[in-house]
């Protein structure tokens, strides 16, 4: 079953079960709301999925500046920061504001398996499956209580992605 993110207020994406990255439903659809909303937080994601690492970048910078550090607002934007670093195979970067990012959401249940979520796409970018685990079963543990079923199927589609590289070939 694919699940289809956005479509009503931000643009429409699927998630490559191979991959784990964001795939637009209309590429054009995304540009122009980019274009019509260049300060919207998410606006730094939907480059990254348009593949503009470099415009996602500046955007990500922009937003996270914007925040005082160590506020939530802050560390929101320094997760899709994060995303963008991951994207551009700068994985320490990547570590680094979710790192961060970690620290202010702590015993926030759903903001911190979004960042156990995302430190488990970056793991397994990085070849470390095995490193990848923990943090993707743990993001699938505290999203199942959430009711989100949208974030219940992306965690379990991390987990079995891993799963998979950590089988044994026949």
């Amino acid at each position: 079953m694919t699940v289809v993110y956005g479509g009503a207020e931000y643009p429409a994406y699927v998630i490559d079960p191979e991959s784990l990255r964001e795939e637009l439903l209309d590429e054009e659809e995304a540009r122009e709301w980019c274009e019509e909303t260049p300060q919207d937080p998410y606006a730094v994601s939907f480059w990254r999925m348009l593949g503009e690492l470099d415009r996602a970048l500046g955007a990500g910078q922009e937003r996270l500046f914007e925040h005082e550090p160590g506020s939530r607002a802050w560390a929101g934007a320094a997760v899709r920061l994060a995303q963008v670093h991951h994207w551009r195979g700068e994985y320490a970067d990547a570590h680094e504001l979710l790192d961060a990012a970690a620290t202010v959401f702590e015993g926030d249940a759903a903001r911190t398996a979004l960042v156990l979520a995302q430190r488990a796409t970056v793991l397994l970018d990085q070849g470390r499956p095995a490193e990848a685990r923990t943090p993707a079963a743990r993001a699938l543990a505290l999203r199942e209580g959430s009711g989100d079923p949208g974030l219940v199927a992306s965690s379990r589609q991390v987990l079995a992605r891993i799963d998979r590289d950590l089988r044994p070939s026949a």
